[in-house]
């Protein structure tokens, strides 16, 4: 099975129009043309109560995609188990097309607001559905770097809308192409999805749900590129099975019991990690950047300039991931990026504080520290965050869960989409005080809560969860099993040792 061919036609669209349609509004909004159209909108040449009233009506539009994500997020906790993986991918990518259709003929508010729900539905069900579809399509090796590509895909729609929106700013047109023609790439990407989805087989996880076992035989030997008889292909199948077998007689509400293999708390740390996703200022530079930019002292030519070069900064950094999660672990990219954004903000918020028409000094400074803070985000939570919610999560009740935490990741977007433009107006500088206390606790949360995956198999970790204990027990058992692992691969001569950051971590490199 090309997995990377799968990543390319189905995956890469997914997130692009992700990305895409979580920053293009917040860039259409600096239009003239579009306050021609929609009034309503207009935060520029409005004062007073008139501009707090079309602050909180820009806020709403703009999160209306993320209600859409909600309902298309949670009814994947129905769909991804009853209709399989590509098909819930398919019809996702079809409501999203079918929502770009209306944004791009919209005349009136209402059809701007059903556009914006309609297409974050469909978004919903793709990004709730695709890192599962990946996660269960790949071996233990190549797990994390097939679902991080996502997180580089989003970061490349944040990149794509500001450069895109930013085009269209300089012609000053009053016309409605202005901003019509933004709103077509999502359909694009959706078109992509359409034309890929059935390229690719089914999850051999869900099959062997639904008791299609040597269907799934037959991908699992075609993605470790052997034989369905081979040792590998019948320990995997043996494993999903026997994983299977032991919660055949669950009800989809065992999700929300603790005693199921601790699933409670397992589901809790995966909305906590979406919640994380959000809540830690990367919203106010990703969709509000380059009022971000105005906020601290930056003239609006400027300002658009540095908010493109931000998020193209931001693409790259994305990269770093890929390249050493399988080194250094989950825990270690989530501690270090919770701290970093933690530090950005409480600067950020002092260079604001400091800042004056005829004192620039601290804007500049402000700005070195928004690219330090696109370096500590993508370590962890553009990438990192879709592959945890899908390791700590058994097979069964991994679509649900994945529609729970994506509707919490579109939630908490709904909520910064609807305050920020009143926050940066009525807070401003002091609103990066609240993301950099959010961030800060991420540190002790990821220690003492979020077990390490790295090298672990799907069905390995299941066994992690079943240790009696309270919920800091799953973290040592992951240590336990993971040194126990690499022990035998070393004495087998399979693998050599390398440091990592915690000394009772053994991590290993495969030899050639």
């Amino acid at each position: 099975m090309k997995t990377w061919l799968m990543n390319i036609l189905v995956g890469f669209p997914t997130f692009l129009a992700f990305g895409y349609c979580l920053t293009f509004f917040g860039g259409i909004l600096s239009l003239p043309s579009i306050y021609l159209h929609f009034p309503q909108l207009d935060t520029t040449t409005t004062k007073g109560a008139l501009k707090d009233h079309n602050s909180l009506i820009q806020g709403t539009v703009n999160g209306a995609s993320n209600l859409g994500g909600i309902c298309g997020s949670l009814f994947c906790m129905w769909a991804g188990n009853k209709f399989g993986r590509r098909l819930t991918t398919f019809v996702g990518a079809f409501i999203t097309l079918i929502g770009t259709v209306i944004f791009c003929t919209s005349f009136s508010m209402a059809q701007m607001i059903v556009s914006r729900v309609v297409q974050g539905w469909g978004i919903g069900m793709m990004i709730s559905t695709v890192p599962v579809w990946q996660s269960e399509c790949s071996n233990t090796k190549n797990r994390s770097s097939h679902v991080i590509v996502d997180g580089i895909m989003v970061s490349g729609g944040f990149m794509l809308a500001g450069w895109i929106t930013y085009g269209f700013w300089t012609t000053h047109s009053e016309e409605s192409w202005s901003w019509r023609i933004p709103g077509i790439f999502i359909g694009i990407f959706a078109l992509m999805v359409l034309s890929g989805v059935y390229l690719f087989p089914e999850s051999p996880r869900w099959l062997v749900m639904k008791g299609r076992t040597e269907e799934a035989a037959l991908i699992f030997a075609d993605i470790h590129k052997t034989s369905v008889d081979s040792e590998v292909v019948q320990r995997d199948l043996s494993a999903v099975i026997r994983a299977n077998e032991a919660s055949k007689h669950t009800k989809w509400t065992g999700l929300f019991s603790y005693r199921e293999n601790k699933m409670l708390w397992r589901l809790f740390l995966t909305v906590t990690v979406q919640f994380y996703t959000q809540m830690n200022g990367a919203g106010i530079i990703t969709a509000y950047s380059s009022q971000l930019f105005s906020t601290i002292g930056l003239g609006p030519d400027l300002a658009h300039i540095i908010a493109g070069v931000s998020l193209t900064f931001k693409l790259i950094m994305c990269c770093i991931p890929y390249f050493v999660i399988e080194r250094f672990g989950r825990r270690m990219l989530f501690m270090v990026s919770g701290a970093g954004m933690a530090i950005c903000m409480f600067v950020l918020a002092i260079c604001g504080s400091q800042t004056t028409p005829t004192h620039l000094a601290p804007a500049y400074v402000a700005i070195v520290f928004v690219f330090l803070f696109l370096i500590f985000l993508p370590l962890a939570y553009l990438g990192v965050n879709f592959l945890y919610c899908q390791e700590v999560i058994s097979t069964r009740y991994r679509a649900p869960a994945g529609g729970i935490s994506t509707a919490v990741l579109w939630l908490t977007q709904f909520v910064l989409a609807l305050t920020t433009p009143l926050g940066l107006q009525v807070l401003s500088w002091r609103y990066y005080l609240i993301w950099g206390c959010v961030s800060a606790t991420i540190v002790p949360a990821v220690y003492f809560w979020y077990p390490e995956t790295t090298g672990l198999s799907m069905e390995e970790l299941e066994d992690i969860w079943a240790v009696p204990g309270g919920v800091t027990s799953a973290v040592r058992e992951a240590k336990r099993l993971r040194s126990h692992k690499e022990s035998k691969a070393f004495e087998s001569g399979t693998a050599t040792p390398v440091v990592v950051e915690e000394k009772i971590d053994t991590d290993y490199v495969e030899k050639a």
